[in-house]
């Protein structure tokens, strides 16, 4: 008998991970090859992850509602044959030559990551009251374990998106807060729902588009009592089985000729790039 570690496979192009919405297998369980086993929703659709091999199920990794990375371990069988454990054995190896590389170039990195670590949160402290932080959810939720505010916490990814690694950095600096705990059982007549699945994705969606997307109002009036002539002209003359003419039409062709004339308005910014994308009108 031998032990098969089965790592989260690739869903689809671009996806780095998935989110357990359902094990349909339990520690102990028989399954064949091709058994549905997991339940995992990335950003573009939910999928079942079939068991690669016939054995079974001696551990699982990652609960409901947990984030895993493409290419973690999610769950081992216990299968005939050797498996393939002399891949963990071989992987145990691999730490070993590391040691003797690190010290003849331990002392210069080891200043370096101290002060970079610790500017970038610095510009990005500021925050507009009442805006959620950017996160994702795994660090959300090691947030909450730790009892740390993430408004308190500085980002260094795009957007001011905050890692992993800021959040670390924060609770080593004895950035928990600790009073948090206490200050919500003293609040009354509230009630907090965990939030998961699609409506974890449509809410990290909605904040990453109010936080990159520039949002104001502009209001202008228009004498549009030609237009309206127009129209009501060529719906009079329009032809059987044609469709009347909205508004709509001559606000897109308005539109359209608009953003030729001002290409700059037909452009998104790639903050990652530092480069103003320009769209064909």
């Amino acid at each position: 008998m031998g032990i098969y570690a089965f790592k989260l496979p690739d869903i689809g192009e671009g996806v780095v991970e998935g989110e357990v919405v359902e094990w349909m297998v339990a520690v102990g369980d028989t399954v064949t090859e091709d058994q549905p086993i997991l339940s995992v929703m990335t950003d573009k659709a939910t999928v079942e992850i079939p068991s690669p091999v016939n054995g079974v199920v001696v551990k699982r990794v990652g609960d409901v509602g947990d984030i895993l990375p493409v290419g973690a371990m999610c769950i081992e069988f216990e299968v005939e044959g050797k498996g393939n454990a002399s891949a963990g054995e071989d992987a145990a190896l691999a730490p070993a030559p590391e040691p003797e590389a690190a010290p003849a170039a331990a002392p210069a990195p080891a200043p370096a990551p101290a002060p970079v670590a610790a500017a970038p949160p610095a510009p990005v402290t500021p925050r507009v009251p009442g805006l959620r932080p950017l996160a994702s959810p795994a660090v959300r939720m090691s947030a909450r374990e730790a009892g740390v505010d993430l408004t308190s916490v500085g980002g260094s990814g795009p957007a001011g998106r905050i890692t992993r690694a800021d959040l670390e950095a924060h609770i080593a600096g004895g950035g928990a807060v600790a009073s948090s705990g206490p200050a919500r059982t003293r609040r009354t007549g509230t009630t907090e729902i965990k939030v998961a699945g699609l409506r974890r994705r449509i809410a990290d969606g909605m904040t990453a588009s109010y936080s990159t997307i520039p949002h104001f109002s502009y209001f202008e009036e228009v004498d549009v009592t030609e237009l309206e002539a127009l129209r009501q002209h060529l719906n009079a003359n329009r032809e059987e089985g044609q469709p009347k003419l909205t508004y709509l039409p001559f606000i897109m062709l308005g539109l359209a000729k608009a953003l030729g004339e001002h290409p700059i308005c037909n452009a998104h910014y790639e903050d990652d790039r530092l480069t103003v994308v320009r769209h064909e009108a």
